[in-house]
């Protein structure tokens, strides 16, 4: 007998997990004028409309109110609408998308909103069977789950996808991530759930996707949960933390969450939002006050490339100074943090073919490595890229002084479209430090590290 494929296995985890046959939704009288309120405010096509008319459905806990929700809604091809059936499914399972991203005790029976919980794991369990991908459809059903479920309940999805024991349990949880970005209250419940699961405690890059999108919410709620996640929040994503409430509130107190959350605490009722950038890089530090940095840059990731250029154009003060500034960031790294250093000149070479954790023995290592370059040749900056990004690191520093003039690939526009590429899921930072650049490497470097979640740092000779 063939073994069971392993979404067979998840449903029957989960079934397993839900106890008992689940009984049949009630039906209610109000039902029919709201499908049709809901059906004329889909193609009316006014956002509003549709929101109102999806949370009248919501109002009554029919098997009918939810299908006809992903039918009108989930299964429409603009997001705006998606969106909208995702708040009111999440209405019918128990919570309200009025309030600050909390879970609120339902206003409808409590034993139909466990009938309507339930129907709703029925459905996501037969949309995940079979499929390649978690389509809109699924990730609505798990979304409203999340947000309104107790996660400490066993039967619970978020329980069920921290078990591991869900089919295709890292695309849905992406899927639902990337949905939540622009869901307002209910978008905040859902990533603060999901920030609770293992899998954002060992997966930098869905880690940075959560944090991002409770960034891209820009609101009360999720400055809240932004601030309580910065008290345990590893690595590099505390950049982003930071750099985003440096930008809102017009203060530097980098990681410091209790210093936030004084700030907000005085500062928060009727706070006015700045408009919503595009991306929000760590703010650079004072010399005095730089601690952990490399060129003003706080350096908080766990995994570290710094790439250092070691061409001609570097020779005399400019190298000597750069190889003081790579010498002190290396000797004040944490020792639980993993480096390594990448030169570059006519080509890429490294100081360790791997990520060694910085204890006392591999700073003086690496400190002898950079104290020993010597400045000679031209610029690979491709070379030295794709040799940084072959490590599994949160964060590369990339440190030049002229514009690639060696190595495979010479044009700067491509060698963006390079990085990008290969950035595209790791979502490392970049974070680039040019020594006097002249306007052509200056435009490069910035836009390396804008594109790829760092801070550029023009240095003056």
């Amino acid at each position: 007998m063939p073994a069971p494929r392993p979404f067979i296995l998840a449903i029957l985890a989960a079934v397993a997990l839900l106890g008992a046959p689940r009984s049949a939704l009630p039906q209610s009288g109000d039902f029919a004028a709201a499908k049709r309120d809901a059906q004329a405010a889909v193609k009316s096509n006014q956002p509003g409309k549709r929101q109102g008319a999806f949370e009248r459905l919501a109002e009554i806990p029919t098997a009918e109110s939810v299908d006809t929700i992903i039918r009108l809604g989930l299964k429409a091809k603009d997001e705006p609408t998606r969106s909208a059936a995702r708040r009111a499914l999440a209405g019918l399972a128990g919570m309200s998308p009025k309030t600050d991203g909390e879970p609120s005790p339902p206003a409808i029976d409590p034993a139909a909103v466990a009938d309507v919980r339930s129907h709703l794991h029925d459905l996501l369990d037969r949309e995940l069977k079979g499929k390649a991908l978690p389509g809109p459809v699924a990730i609505g059903l798990a979304a409203a789950l999340l947000a309104a479920e107790d996660p400490e309940t066993p039967e619970s999805l978020f329980a069920i996808l921290d078990s591991g024991s869900v089919a295709k349990g890292g695309p849905l949880c992406w899927g639902i991530a990337t949905a939540a970005a622009t869901d307002g209250d209910l978008g905040v419940a859902v990533l603060r759930s999901l920030s609770k699961l293992q899998f954002f405690a060992t997966d930098f890059s869905f880690r940075r996707g959560v944090v991002r999108g409770l960034i891209n919410l820009h609101g009360p709620a999720a400055v809240v949960t932004l601030v309580d996640l910065l008290d345990a929040l590893p690595g590099e994503v505390r950049a982003d933390v930071a750099g985003y409430l440096a930008a809102i509130s017009g203060k530097n107190n980098g990681v410091d969450a209790d210093a936030w959350r004084a700030w907000w605490n005085a500062e928060g009722e009727g706070f006015e939002f700045p408009p919503r950038a595009p991306f929000y890089p760590p703010p650079t530090v004072a010399p005095e006050n730089a601690g952990n940095a490399y060129y003003e840059i706080p350096v908080y990731a766990d995994r570290i490339v710094f790439v250092i250029d070691t061409s001609l154009s570097m020779e005399g003060e400019r190298m000597e100074t750069a190889k003081r500034e790579l010498v002190s960031a290396i000797h004040t790294l944490d020792p639980l943090v993993a480096f390594t250093v990448v030169s570059f000149s006519d080509a890429a070479r490294a100081w360790q073919p791997q990520l060694v954790a910085a204890g006392d023995d591999a700073k003086r290592s690496a400190a002898a490595y950079v104290s020993a370059l010597v400045a000679a040749g031209k610029t690979a900056s491709f070379d030295a890229l794709d040799t940084a990004f072959r490590y599994d690191a949160e964060a590369i520093f990339f440190l030049s002084d002229g514009k690639p003039t060696a190595g495979r690939i010479i044009d700067p526009a491509q060698i963006i479209r390079f990085v990008a590429e290969a950035n595209k899921n790791r979502r490392l930072s970049l974070h680039t430090i040019g020594i006097m650049p002249d306007n052509g490497l200056a435009q490069f470097l910035q836009v390396l590290a804008a594109a790829n979640n760092g801070a550029y740092r023009h240095v003056a000779d």
